[in-house]
């Protein structure tokens, strides 16, 4: 019996179309209230959404059978491909005087909010489909 509560490949999916949508709605949004601010949401959303990523990829890659050092130094290479472009960017964003520490906390938290709003819906599902 599947459970209502069940986290499967479709869950990661939605999270990723969830975070995705909500990027492109938060940032038009401050685009037109706060252009400023815009650039260290993306940026926040860019890390947020990465850092979903890079967990989903190397759960995936290691925690499985039979995985060799050659996948093991894959992943370390990646990580550290992905964390220089990241910091990259951030330096971008201070050098060019763009930062908004809550825009840049608002994007950081864009994927939790995504699970938190998934999570919810799940239930409130859950708790409809019992009556």
């Amino acid at each position: 019996m599947n459970s209502a509560f069940e986290v499967d490949d479709r869950f990661i999916r939605h999270i990723y179309i969830l975070s995705i949508t909500f990027t492109v709605l938060i940032a038009g949004l401050l685009f037109w209230l706060h252009r400023s601010a815009v650039p260290s949401f993306l940026i926040g959303s860019a890390i947020s959404l990465s850092m979903l990523w890079s967990v989903e990829f190397v759960v995936r890659r290691l925690v499985r059978p039979g995985s060799s050092k050659k996948t093991k130094y894959l992943l370390g290479a990646i990580a550290f491909g992905k964390y220089a472009v990241l910091g990259g960017c951030l330096y971008l964003l201070f050098k060019m005087e763009w930062r908004n520490d809550y825009a840049l906390a608002g994007g950081i938290a864009l994927t939790q909010i995504a699970i938190i709003f998934k999570a919810m819906g799940l239930i409130v599902s859950h708790f409809s489909n019992t009556k």
